[in-house]
């Protein structure tokens, strides 16, 4: 329980001739905000000014005191009814006018020249632990506050000022201008004051034209002017969103809505999560029910047998495609291990790839089982016996192919360990990972998800890739394998007619750790959006970015939504807010706070400030719908979907 303490300032009897407001208040503002800071959360301090315009008597009084005209008290007498509440008890009258009265006079009427004069009250209060400590702390704010009015007021003792405070119950007292409130009653002008919080970002409506829901929309938060929903449609998110946010701020709970937003629609969803949290999360909150025959789950903790795979080269349909995406793989490797990797290892890891093309197309998988696949490349390129019966069969057809073997056959065994080690020390050391090999290294074929039928039936693609748990590489390649798989899969679809290709999102958490495509980002994303495919890329700060992915994400995701950054970042993200929001705001924006500036109808509009929702409730099965994945995998030649 609190007890409470405090009183008012009224006008000393003495006061006449001293200014009502001194002309150094501001200073002691600084003092005033400290000693209204308690040890206790629950502790309260309170200065209260009530005002209200002087009424018509208060008025004629101030007048004819300002004329001389109350001769029958006394002139001193009427000059002292202008600043206190009641009348003087003085009765005797002054022959000659003292020099302050004359001065006092001549305040009045220019106060009265001003315009509109306010009756001003000035209440103070404390809450405590105990009636000691509370009326020490009413005390300490009493003593501050008076270092603001100054030496013509004093303060009294109210015992029921708790009521009158939470009233704001009228008081008598002095007459003031407007210029003589503004000098007691504001905040201070110090650009740093402690114990008092500054101000946040500015709260920008969004204009009309955001879509506030609807069908097709998913929705991204609430106005925070205004509370209004704030939603994106699914073709304007075709123009890609762009997010970022220091820790904490709010970034995971905005890809969660978006995510379940998709999944509710039947929108085909692919999220790749390096922590692990955000998987976990959006598990927590899907129904067995909804998710049937939908889903993929991507997971270190899933027992073996049940994890889906999916293969960098196997699954490339033509050799055309194939060499797509050789070129994908090689060049997330070069960009994973660029400090290890040079030419020479780029050449060994291409032509070993395209020669597991060949057997593929040659022998059997039974019979070149040793051979293929990622997790046959180190018996490939480094057990000759292995593969010379394979080797011997190349044709005048395959003449890189051979020739390259010619070469490779004709180093030295040292010169050749020299060559392969880059390749393949890298290779063994993710490969050494069961979940690696069984999802990208060897999986069986049973075991092999169609990522075409899933992007176009809706599909749920969860890879929940923790570096804590794989290691940073690992999780690297693993992810940037599912982002290079998704664009061949997207690319596929230019020989589509375009009402056939299905709205799809690819959600990356921690982007700069998965765009390691040989392809230009900027192309990828311009294309993208012809092709159904939206991005969400979202990451801590522009530092993680080197300066040509700065650009293509700055030119080509349109939708922005930033969380608050930190200084630095928030100078170069306002180019894209301003002149709604500048850096300051960016830089301070509150928890699920961001600033947005979002695509409708394929017009960016202005910025605005929203606040996320906040996570939905979990279902709590998440446990069913792990082991419905794992029982009945989807998009399998099996699952008939």
């Amino acid at each position: 329980m609190s007890i409470t303490a405090g009183g008012r300032f009224t006008l000393r009897r003495s006061a006449v001739g001293l200014p009502l407001v001194p002309e150094q208040a501001g200073d002691g503002l600084r003092g005033l905000i400290e000693a209204g800071t308690g040890p206790r959360e629950a502790d309260r301090a309170l200065v209260q000014f009530s005002v209200c315009p002087a009424s018509r008597r208060r008025l004629r009084r101030a007048r004819k005191t300002a004329r001389g005209q109350r001769r029958g008290t006394g002139l001193a007498a009427g000059l002292l009814d202008l600043v206190t509440p009641g009348p003087s008890r003085s009765t005797r009258a002054s022959v000659e006018e003292p020099r302050w009265v004359t001065e006092w006079r001549r305040q009045t009427q220019a106060r009265l020249a001003e315009g509109t004069l306010w009756e001003v009250g000035v209440r103070y209060a404390a809450t405590a632990a105990s009636k000691k400590a509370a009326h020490e702390r009413a005390g300490q704010v009493a003593a501050a506050l008076g270092a603001v009015l100054g030496p013509a007021w004093q303060r009294r003792r109210s015992r029921r000022i708790e009521r009158a405070t939470a009233a704001w119950a009228a008081q008598h007292g002095p007459l003031m201008t407007c210029g003589e409130l503004a000098q007691i009653a504001h905040l201070p002008h110090d650009a740093v004051v402690p114990a008092l919080e500054r101000a946040g970002a500015r709260l920008i409506a969004p204009v009309p034209a955001t879509p506030s829901g609807g069908r097709g929309t998913k929705t991204v938060g609430t106005a925070s002017a205004t509370g209004r929903k704030v939603s994106l449609a699914a073709a304007d998110a075709r123009y890609h969103t762009h997010v970022v946010g220091s820790t904490g701020s709010g970034k995971s709970t905005l890809l969660l809505n978006l995510i379940l937003a998709d999944i509710r629609d039947r929108r085909a969803a692919v999220l790749i999560d390096p922590k692990g949290d955000l998987v976990r999360d959006v598990l927590d909150r899907l129904d067995p029910a909804q998710t049937a025959g939908r889903l993929v789950l991507i997971d270190p903790d899933e027992k073996g047998g049940h994890r889906p795979g999916l293969p960098p080269i196997d699954a490339a349909p033509d050799t055309e495609a194939a060499e797509v995406a050789i070129d994908h793989f090689v060049g997330i490797c070069r960009r994973i291990w660029e400090r290890h990797w040079g030419p020479r290892a780029d050449d060994i890891l291409r032509q070993g790839l395209r020669t597991q093309v060949w057997l593929s197309d040659q022998y059997s998988r039974k019979e070149a089982e040793r051979l293929v696949g990622l997790a046959g490349l180190p018996t490939l390129l480094g057990d000759p016996v292995a593969r010379a019966p394979f080797i011997a069969d190349l044709d005048d057809r395959e003449m890189i192919l051979r020739g390259f073997w010619a070469w490779f056959d004709a180093l030295s065994a040292g010169i050749q360990s020299q060559a392969l080690g880059p390749v393949l020390a890298r290779l063994r050391t993710v490969l050494g990972r069961s979940f690696v090999r069984e999802t990208i290294g060897a999986p069986e074929a049973k075991a092999c998800f169609d990522l075409a039928r899933a992007l176009d039936r809706g599909g749920i693609v969860l890879a929940r890739l923790p570096k804590g748990q794989l290691g940073e590489d690992t999780s690297k390649l693993v992810g940037s394998i599912l982002v290079a798989r998704v664009w061949q899969t997207v690319l596929g679809r230019q020989n589509a007619p375009e009402h056939a290709r299905r709205d799809a999102s690819l959600y990356i958490d921690e982007a700069h750790n998965f765009l390691n495509l040989p392809d230009s980002v900027a192309d990828m994303l311009a294309e993208a959006r012809a092709l159904g495919l939206s991005m969400t890329l979202a990451h801590q700060h522009m530092g993680q970015l080197d300066r040509d992915l700065q650009f293509a994400v700055s030119a080509n995701a349109r939708n922005k939504v930033y969380f608050t950054t930190s200084p630095e970042d928030a100078r170069l993200l306002s180019r894209h807010t301003v002149p709604n929001l500048a850096e300051h705001d960016i830089a301070h924006l509150d928890r699920y706070q961001a600033a947005a500036r979002l695509v409708a109808d394929g017009r960016e509009l202005p910025a605005f400030t929203l606040d996320t929702l906040g996570p939905p409730p979990p279902l709590g099965k998440a446990r069913q719908v792990r082991a419905q994945a794992g029982r009945f995998p989807a998009f399998t030649d099996g699952s008939g979907r």
